[in-house]
């Protein structure tokens, strides 16, 4: 029996997917000229063996509650029901904040967590632990940028306007002479962003600059990080 195909969007972009017999099936959006092939894991990841189907606590801790305990990075994990999970959260957040105060609860390091915005696992938590627990500690910044988020806003200025008011794959195509790139414009660092990409038109607007005359000059120890429609030196 076939479904039918939904429109998506994840960090890996724009794409149809849909159940046909049983099997979740993956297609890439019509509109987008070069689909990310991450994709095409999603069906596999669905119900691959390493995905973790369950609530699961560690059993020492399990066993013998909060404290000190020596077998903590190598126990065992023992899955648990859902009702059973969230009855010793609740408890174990309520013991934390009468004992030490909402400035005891970390309510997690950052991460994407998810496909999208609204489910972005994060904050979600962020929105439980203010409404039910009266506030949290939080971190700042991201893995992503590493210091850059710091160090720009005092070299150059708003980190925000270098980042996502830059200059575009189109602006190259068309009118750019020479593209100097310290590494990381390989197009695996394309394929994925925040909130996702609908169109990946990195190869064909290196392909356009090129065959206007553009000259890409890549310093880097990979040769990957251009893709070989550049043409770099």
């Amino acid at each position: 029996m076939t479904q039918q195909l939904r429109t998506h969007s994840a960090h890996w972009g724009a794409f149809h997917a849909g159940m046909e017999d049983g099997r979740l099936v993956v297609r890439p959006h019509p509109g987008d000229p070069d689909p990310n092939p991450l994709i095409d894991n999603f069906p596999d990841a669905l119900r691959h063996p390493v995905r973790i189907a369950a609530p699961a606590i560690r059993r020492g801790w399990l066993e013998r509650g909060p404290g000190a305990d020596d077998m903590r990075g190598r126990d065992e994990y023992v899955q648990v029901s859902w009702d059973q999970a969230l009855d010793l959260l609740a408890r174990e957040l309520q013991r934390v904040r009468g004992a030490h105060g909402p400035r005891a609860v970390f309510g997690g390091s950052y991460g994407w967590s998810s496909a999208g915005r609204f489910h972005h696992a994060q904050s979600q938590i962020h929105r439980f632990l203010n409404a039910a627990m009266g506030g949290y500690v939080r971190s700042v910044n991201s893995y992503s940028a590493g210091c850059a988020e710091v160090l720009i806003p005092h070299i150059l200025g708003s980190y925000e306007k270098a980042v996502r008011r830059n200059v575009t794959w189109e602006q190259v195509a068309c009118h750019t002479e020479v593209v100097l790139a310290f590494g990381g414009m390989a197009l695996k660092n394309a394929r994925v962003a925040g909130g996702g990409v609908s169109r990946h038109v990195e190869r064909g607007a290196m392909r356009e600059a090129t065959g206007r005359g553009c000259r890409f000059v890549c310093i880097s120890p990979l040769r990957s990080d251009l893709s070989e429609e550049a043409v770099a030196d």
